[in-house]
């Protein structure tokens, strides 16, 4: 049984002229009807679920493999990190050696050398040289002078007279 109704408009100063609108029957779903429309959505819902869930398991591997990286990273500079410690105390400790040995071989240079200016006279050295080598001082007429024009060295390309 369809209900028809009858609707009146205006249009402009015309007269009203007749629509009949026809309303369709409404009838209630059946049990069959629900229970499969509620298996269609259930299905409808699963699949859903199961596209996110695969859209999350490929955004979990993308953010694991970032932080794997980043891990990585982290893990690499802080071995550099570490063997650069290890060379510089390494180092320092090798300086710290080499300042010794040459703090000892200075007290010992100063030692020796202090030796020596205690057992050496130089009035036994002038007089040894004098009497018993012959030797005798330079007179004016030996002495020859020389000019260095601002080089720290000079050639010499014969022997001095």
């Amino acid at each position: 049984m369809q209900e028809v109704q009858t609707y009146y408009y205006h249009q402009g100063n015309t007269v009203r002229k007749d629509e009949i609108y026809v309303s369709p029957a409404r009838t209630l779903p059946t049990r069959e009807q629900r229970e499969r429309e509620k298996r269609e959505e259930a299905i409808r819902n699963q699949k859903i679920a199961y596209r996110r869930h695969k859209a999350a398991l490929r955004k979990n591997r993308l953010l694991t493999g970032y932080m794997l990286m980043a891990v990585m990273l982290t893990v690499f500079m802080l071995v550099g990190y570490v063997a650069l410690q290890t060379n510089v105390s390494t180092r320092m400790d090798n300086i710290a050696s080499l300042e010794k040995q040459l703090a000892t071989l200075k007290a010992d240079n100063k030692a020796a050398e202090s030796r020596i200016s205690t057992t050496t006279n130089l009035s036994e050295i002038k007089d040894k040289a004098i009497n018993d080598l012959g030797m005798v001082y330079a007179t004016s007429s030996q002495i020859v002078y020389y000019s260095v024009d601002g080089s720290d060295y000079m050639s010499q390309y014969q022997d001095i007279p």
